[in-house]
């Protein structure tokens, strides 16, 4: 069982997508990377894609969150809310938005640690096959793979715990954590 923590380096970018009370262990990365920002210490992009259905009632710590995004914490961020528009949005469409992006982030193609993200999903199970093919799409578009390495790339990248499901319910095999 893997166990939720930040990637070694302060520099490595985070992708963490969560949805409902999926958001609380986030609070704590973004907590912290803004600690070692307020010291002077460099850190990585942060990414925070948050999902549930209503604005109003259900984005939690969203204050909190407009304030790291105004403070340039947060680097960027989707925000999907399925019952406030007539067309349903979740994440996975955020994150297919934002494909080349976020394959920049994930890619490791540069070698160093501000290429070597970490891909974080926390919450429901039922995203997982949708948020997995929408990072295997922007991989497979934007950085040279094909759908099968873009795979096979995302298996490695589980190995090295830098894409990490905390979430709750029963998964597809191909999806369950190592």
């Amino acid at each position: 069982m893997q166990i939720l923590q930040l990637p070694p380096s302060d520099l490595q970018p985070i992708v963490m997508a969560g949805l409902g009370t999926g958001a609380a262990p986030f609070r704590a990365f973004i907590q912290h990377r803004s600690l070692l920002k307020s010291q002077g210490v460099p850190v990585g992009p942060m990414v925070y894609y948050f999902g549930s259905r209503h604005r109003s009632q259900e984005y939690l710590y969203g204050e909190e969150i407009e304030a790291y995004i105004k403070d340039g914490i947060l680097t960027h961020v989707g925000l999907a809310f399925s019952r406030d528009t007539n067309s349903k949005v979740y994440i996975q469409h955020k994150m297919r938005q934002d494909a080349q992006f976020l394959a920049g982030l994930i890619d490791g193609a540069g070698g160093g640690p501000e290429t070597n993200g970490a891909f974080y999903l926390c919450g429901p199970t039922w995203p997982v096959p949708d948020v997995h093919e929408a990072l295997v799409d922007a991989l497979a578009k934007h950085a040279g793979k094909t759908a099968e390495t873009a795979s096979q790339y995302i298996e490695k990248l589980k190995e090295e715990e830098r894409y990490v499901l905390e979430v709750c319910g029963t998964l597809p095999r191909s999806h369950s954590r190592h």
